[in-house]
């Protein structure tokens, strides 16, 4: 069981200098060296231990968080242990205060310790996490049973409970509903309550879950989850935590030719589905049936960049960026709407665009917006990008706002509380990759910029949110200036990881990652764990460059920790089934663009 300390400290994130924590337990009998948590104190995103409360056969521990000029040490304060592992009922006060760490058991004399290293007036409790009977981790979970478990601020609570006619029972704050059992006491014994009734619990693989197992235990130990048998059925009773294990191959998706991008979206009571954006004249719309994708319809695309889609009200719909003009040399992208009747996308809309890169949808106040990547117009790449609004009455999108870009790649849309961003990946003004992509931010009815951002070929944004932190990822592709030399090493450059500072109002760099002219990155999630895939096509002389997973480390930000073999990877998406969790990517150099199954423990 664990809740956020935030639950408790709601008003001041210091844990108490004074304070007792008061037990009541049950606890069988241990191997010599076997030690378990009571309770902890866990920063969530680094996985430090705070603050613990752990036994052995022979002793009782208290761990805590010590930070000086010098450093942040574990220190623990060590009692030898008053014969917990008995079987019997204990109740124990632990009390700390003025460097002095005092151990009651069932309401006897106190044992004393004069610490060298006294508990901290200023530990910090912010972001961390409260765990009863375990410390975050499998390795010592506590296998007993527990009455009351009290944390009191002030100083030594035993008077508040000693003495007292039980005192292996002794009561200062239990659940009510353990108040209210009753029980005969059986040789002696102290009372043996209703859920401390002989349970068999079955450990290995799957067992048959059958009349004769009904009400029984499974514990799925490879992936610690607790399963009851009901109705032929196992039923989990406590969730087993997933994480990434490996990647494995799942589909060569073969395309009409490379693939510039993929959109991976779901109908509702139709299925899911992703569309390809294919550099020839043909792009294509993929069905997920029996567990893999098959082609469900073709649409005719110019050197198509990107899909969209999205929906407004019940209307369903999938836009294209087109790169290319079409066959009478004029430039349209395309909207394209669901057609409930024929289970098709149909033509719904053009609109003129100029070597477009990239559409991002979005809301407003209940007012429904497109956004184009212009990239260039022949070979001017500084041109206005355009914002498009939804006009309920003429149920079309009409030109809103237009945005100075300079050969636009990506735009991304996010919000943060009441306020609205925008921002764009700006890859070349006609003579550097080195320009300034922009944020913008939604005020009096239009996009007003924000901040800017120093980017090397910007080809991509990726937003996301950790808990309550906001982070802003930009995919550079290359270093380059008309003026220098062409170098093989200007692909392999520093995407860039940025993160919201509130007091500040403003993003600020937060990781450096080396990337291989990335040209997009995707957040997704397994389980508790968070990763950041990246798209390396290039690394100046092969476009077959491995394209990498990070996952979140919490203070030391994204690490890697699968490598991906990849062939002008272009784009990235993540999505997941019933059977599990998947990415797909697209090529920019083959036609073929490959699902990935990844495989949890």
């Amino acid at each position: 069981m664990s809740f956020p300390a935030s639950r408790i400290f709601s008003r001041c994130d210091l844990f108490p200098e004074e304070f007792s924590i008061v037990v009541t337990l049950r606890v069988p009998s241990l191997p010599p060296k076997r030690n378990e948590y009571l309770l902890t104190v866990v920063a969530e995103e680094s996985d430090l231990l705070l603050l613990g409360l752990r036994f052995s056969p022979a002793q009782l521990h208290f761990l805590f968080l010590r930070e000086d000029t010098a450093g942040a040490w574990q220190t623990r304060v060590s009692f030898r242990s008053p014969a917990l592992v008995d079987s019997r009922w204990h109740t124990l006060v632990l009390a700390v205060s003025a460097g002095v760490f005092s151990l009651t058991t069932d309401c006897g004399l106190p044992v004393d310790i004069m610490a060298d290293v006294p508990f901290p007036a200023r530990l910090s409790v912010k972001g961390a996490r409260f765990f009863v009977g375990s410390r975050r981790r499998a390795k010592g979970l506590f296998t007993g049973l527990v009455r009351q478990l009290v944390l009191l601020p002030g100083s030594d609570a035993t008077p508040r409970l000693c003495p007292s006619r039980n005192a292996p029972l002794a009561v200062l704050s239990i659940p009510r509903v353990l108040q209210a059992l009753t029980g005969k006491p059986e040789d002696n014994e102290v009372l043996k309550y209703p859920y401390e009734t002989n349970i068999r619990v079955t450990l290995g693989p799957q067992p048959p879950c059958t009349e004769v197992e009904d009400a029984q235990f499974w514990f799925d130990a490879s992936r610690k989850g607790l399963y009851l048998c009901v109705g032929n059925e196992w039923v989990s009773v406590l969730a087993a935590k997933e994480r990434l294990d490996y990647v494995e191959e799942h589909q060569n998706l073969f395309t009409n030719s490379e693939t510039l991008g993929v959109e991976v979206f779901r109908i509702p009571q139709v299925g899911l589905f992703v569309a390809t954006a294919n550099r020839k004249a043909t792009s294509a719309v993929y069905k997920w049936t029996e567990e893999k994708f098959v082609s469900y319809q073709n649409i005719p695309t110019h050197q198509a960049q990107a899909w969209r889609h999205f929906t407004i009200g019940k209307k369903i719909f999938l836009a294209v960026a087109n790169f290319e003009p079409d066959e009478k040399g004029q430039e349209f992208s395309v909207i394209y709407k669901w057609s409930h009747r024929k289970l098709k996308f149909t033509p719904y809309q053009s609109i003129a665009t100029h070597s477009a890169r990239d559409w991002e949808a979005f809301e407003v106040d209940g007012e429904h917006f497109l956004a184009v990547a212009n990239h260039r117009e022949g070979d001017n790449h500084n041109i206005n990008s355009v914002i498009y609004k939804w006009n309920p009455a003429t149920r079309l999108f009409e030109a809103n706002q237009t945005i100075a870009t300079s050969g636009a790649y990506d735009w991304e849309f996010f919000s943060v509380g009441p306020y609205s961003f925008l921002v764009v990946a700006n890859t070349f003004n006609g003579t550097s990759t080195k320009v300034h992509s922009h944020l913008y931010i939604r005020l009096l009815g239009s996009f007003q910029l924000f901040q800017s951002f120093p980017t090397f070929g910007a080809a991509d944004w990726e937003v996301f949110q950790i808990g309550e932190r906001i982070f802003l990822a930009v995919a550079n592709s290359h270093s380059y200036d008309v003026e220098m030399q062409v170098q093989n090493d200007s692909y392999v450059i520093n995407s860039v990881i940025y993160e919201l500072n509130v007091t500040a109002q403003a993003f600020v760099k937060f990781q450096d990652i080396l990337t291989c002219s990335a040209l997009d990155w995707e957040f997704f999630s397994v389980g508790e764990d968070y990763f950041l895939v990246v798209a390396n096509s290039f690394d100046g002389r092969t476009f077959s460059v491995n394209s990498i997973i990070y996952r979140w480390q919490g203070y030391e930000g994204f690490v890697a920790v699968h490598s991906l073999p990849t062939v002008g990877c272009r784009d990235w998406e993540a999505f997941s089934t019933t059977a599990g969790a998947y990415l797909i990517y697209s090529s920019a150099k083959e036609p073929l663009s490959r699902v990935l199954r990844l495989r949890t423990r």
